[in-house]
């Protein structure tokens, strides 16, 4: 009976989703025409979509972008074809101080939380913060968070909608804001007609790739301007209101669907749930420490099954993980109290690998 519980316990933790939310950091250093440098990056996986943030540093920590892939900070969300918002840099701001992130110095914290029904990822520079985040419902939406303590000068976001190619033919990328709509299509810069109450746009294609493409919603009420220019990517940018330090945003998608069906929809039916939705965000909800409860029951009934030397190794594993988790719940640390988690459920399955091999 014992050994029937057992395996039931272990293929329970094998069968868990594949798709959960986690953050790897990679870190390595290497020499480029003499120069010793050291690439970081940080991959994200949401409960749906995919983020990764790279960086190259000197020898001095400098931020270095001489070459392709020194810098990225992309956005995997309803992508087809390399395109929809981008996956190489998807945001931009600019503080009124003039000094712009992510892209003009390293990123100097990266901390990544998990709740029970979202994930959201913490990035901190020193003029201001970029916090991405999704819920494990809300497939097609990812939400944004920018913050500058000085004041917002400028939000910029990139979308490719449809896909990346460059100097396709007749091609035509187009955005509606309510009843407005506008091409763009060059570098000149082009103030877009804004009622200061629409909140959403739809970014779409004619030409190429028309059943794919994206939407925004924004917090208008925040914003005094919106221009646009080029046409890959789309640039969209926020100038906000004089004294706003925090702008948030909602990115979404839709894929094999009649543009202008899709769009009216949204723009007519579904903005107002959406902006609700985006005003109701938590970011800095308390943690679900059950999670850890529950899954630390599982890792006990699974290591008391657990014969020979094998058993004392994974019973002090589990107890450093549990004083780690102790202490991150004493300071309500959510950064460490996700790690905790990572860890307890990467020693799980690896109980649950290694109890289904020696019972089959």
């Amino acid at each position: 009976m014992k050994r029937l519980l057992i395996l039931g316990a272990a293929a329970m933790v094998l069968g868990l989703s594949a798709r959960e939310p986690s953050m790897k950091i990679v870190d390595k250093s290497f020499e480029r025409k003499g120069e010793k440098l050291q690439h970081k990056e940080w991959i994200v996986k949401f409960h749906h979509s995919d983020m990764n943030l790279k960086n190259t540093l000197d020898s001095e920590g400098k931020l270095v972008k001489k070459a392709w892939g020194d810098f990225f900070i992309g956005l995997r969300h309803g992508t087809v074809s390399n395109g929809s918002w981008d996956i190489w840099q998807f945001i931009s701001a600019m503080d009124k101080k003039w000094k712009v992130m992510p892209e003009k110095d390293p990123v100097s914290k990266v901390s990544f939380v998990r709740f029970a029904d979202s994930s959201c990822a913490n990035m901190e520079w020193s003029n201001g913060t970029i916090r991405v985040l999704q819920t494990a419902g809300s497939q097609k939406w990812v939400y944004v968070k920018v913050t500058m303590p000085a004041g917002i000068h400028k939000v910029m976001l990139y979308v490719r909608p449809g896909g990346s190619h460059h100097g396709i033919k007749g091609r035509e990328r187009h955005i509606r804001l309510g009843s407005y709509e506008t091409e763009s299509k060059n570098f000149k810069v082009n103030t877009m007609k804004f009622d200061g109450k629409t909140t959403g746009m739809a970014f779409f294609n004619k030409n190429y790739s028309e059943k794919n493409g994206n939407f925004l919603v924004f917090e208008a009420e925040k914003i005094q301007t919106i221009q646009n220019h080029t046409e890959n990517p789309v640039t969209v940018i926020f100038y906000p209101k004089k004294g706003v330090t925090e702008l948030n945003f909602a990115l979404g998608y839709f894929l094999n669907e009649d543009a202008e069906e899709v769009t009216q929809r949204f723009l007519v039916e579904q903005l107002p749930t959406i902006r609700k939705g985006l005003d109701s965000i938590q970011w800095d909800k308390a943690p679900d420490f059950s999670e850890f409860t529950k899954n630390a029951a599982q890792v006990k009934n699974l290591i008391a099954g657990v014969q020979g030397a094998d058993k004392a190794k994974y019973e002090k594993e589990f107890a450093e993980i549990q004083k780690a988790y102790e202490a991150a719940k004493a300071k309500n640390d959510i950064p460490a109290y996700t790690d905790t988690l990572d860890r307890l459920r990467k020693l799980q399955k690896k109980i649950g690998s290694s109890a289904l091999d020696s019972l089959l």
